[in-house]
């Protein structure tokens, strides 16, 4: 990742799964984010692809009101976009088709941008791929995805967490476990009922994910042509 003294992103519009809304809120309140504008697309829409792309490209056409393609940076996972009737899409060539230039920040998902393979393999003991990953949006909008986007019941529940998963780890960026373990006891327990599975939390920086943003402001190549 580039490391830039003073990074500026105040040319740049973003646009951004809204499941990382409170770390990039926190990124601007704590002066690292500057953008024009923001967008946020709605919260777990990963699980409802034609409405992802929907949203997506609405979020788009709005940041184009205030922002060039080329200086547009979109927060999403190269993996947030899986549709069974078209296989080979993805979020880049959504984003190829949409226009030229548009950046996306790189990262396979949302909490992989805040915590790379081999963090949440420290962070797991080994087991990544048997944790369940979370960050403070997934906590405010598991309900949504799992029973509202999946129409998962309990049963559902029972058959695709225990067995699959070890626990909840949420990556927590800013200082919220005593918060939640204090002030959303009873939600933290409701998320532990009904996927069976403890739920922990794990301090973390936001290191990763600001590097990676400042990634997105280095010129593209054709911008480095063009300059020449």
């Amino acid at each position: 990742m580039a490391e830039m003294s003073n990074p500026t992103f105040k040319d740049r519009c973003i646009v951004s799964c809204g499941m990382l809304h409170p770390e990039i809120n926190h990124l601007v309140k704590t002066d690292f984010l500057n953008p024009r504008r923001i967008l946020f697309t709605p919260p777990g829409l990963h699980a409802l692809p034609d409405k992802l792309e929907e949203h997506l490209l609405k979020r788009l056409a709005q940041a184009r009101e205030s922002c060039p393609d080329r200086r547009i940076i979109v927060v999403y996972g190269k993996k947030c976009y899986v549709n069974t009737d078209e296989p080979l899409k993805r979020v880049d060539s959504i984003l190829q088709a949409a226009g030229q230039g548009i950046v996306r920040v790189q990262g396979d998902y949302g909490y992989d941008m805040l915590a790379g393979f081999e963090d949440r393999q420290r962070i797991s003991g080994g087991r990544q791929d048997k944790t369940l990953w979370f960050t403070p949006g997934w906590l405010k909008s598991w309900k949504t995805v799992y029973q509202r986007y999946f129409g998962w019941d309990s049963a559902d529940a029972n058959a695709n967490f225990p067995g699959f998963y070890d626990k909840i780890i949420v990556l927590d960026g800013f200082g919220l476990a005593e918060e939640y373990m204090i002030q959303h006891a009873e939600e933290i327990l409701e998320l532990f009922d009904w996927t069976g599975l403890e739920v922990e939390f794990h301090p973390i920086t936001l290191d990763r994910f600001k590097g990676l943003l400042v990634d997105s402001l280095l010129p593209s190549a054709d911008e480095e042509l063009e300059g020449m």
